[in-house]
């Protein structure tokens, strides 16, 4: 069930619609942002209170004191968000004059590297880019940690890797929150001959 005002489950995108998504974003933070969440699974929190210095050639860093499980979590930059990363980092450093410092923000709001961007930007940037793109309704800022989750899952990877990129505290949460497609459905009916 999609999200409406508030309830069910955010809507899960295929990569190509997560494509076009992107191209929609309004400003080069909320694309990178919505980047750092289709490739690594975090919450829209965690994203925007990253620093500089958590992020590494290899590895994104989301300290415990900005989870809501309380963890660090470690997940892998891939090819593409590493070239995201670089490219972000000019425009940050074109934006604010200067190299980024460890403790500088990624996703700085409008009083300055210190502060984050608000959700409620966020929040309102994607839904309009979601209705520029044509996209699904029930999208939500959670709509990128459903669709990692379920589109790993699609292709066979184990629930045990998929919550080294989510974070889940169980594997039983992270079944219930994967996605289960429109294919999937029709071949459990067509098995049962329905």
């Amino acid at each position: 069930m999609p999200k409406t005002n508030g309830a069910g489950q955010a809507t899960t995108i295929t990569p190509e619609q997560m494509n076009t998504l992107l191209m929609a974003a309004p400003t080069p933070e909320l694309r990178f942002a919505w980047q750092v969440m289709r490739f690594t699974g975090s919450r829209l929190t965690e994203t925007l209170r990253l620093s500089w210095g958590a992020i590494h050639s290899d590895r994104i860093v989301f300290i415990k004191s900005t989870t809501k499980t309380k963890t660090t979590r470690e997940p892998r930059i891939g090819d593409r968000l590493a070239a995201e990363v670089e490219r972000y980092r000019g425009r940050w450093i074109k934006r604010h004059g200067r190299e980024p410092r460890p403790r500088d923000l990624v996703f700085p709001g409008r009083f300055g590297v210190g502060e984050p961007l608000t959700r409620q930007a966020c929040d309102l940037a994607l839904r309009q880019a979601c209705q520029a793109a044509g996209l699904p309704s029930g999208m939500s800022l959670h709509s990128f940690r459903r669709s990692l989750a379920t589109t790993m899952v699609q292709s066979g990877t184990s629930l045990m890797t998929v919550s080294r990129f989510t974070g889940h505290a169980s594997l039983e949460q992270l079944r219930r929150y994967v996605d289960v497609s429109p294919n999937d459905e029709m071949s459990a009916l067509e098995a049962i001959g329905g």
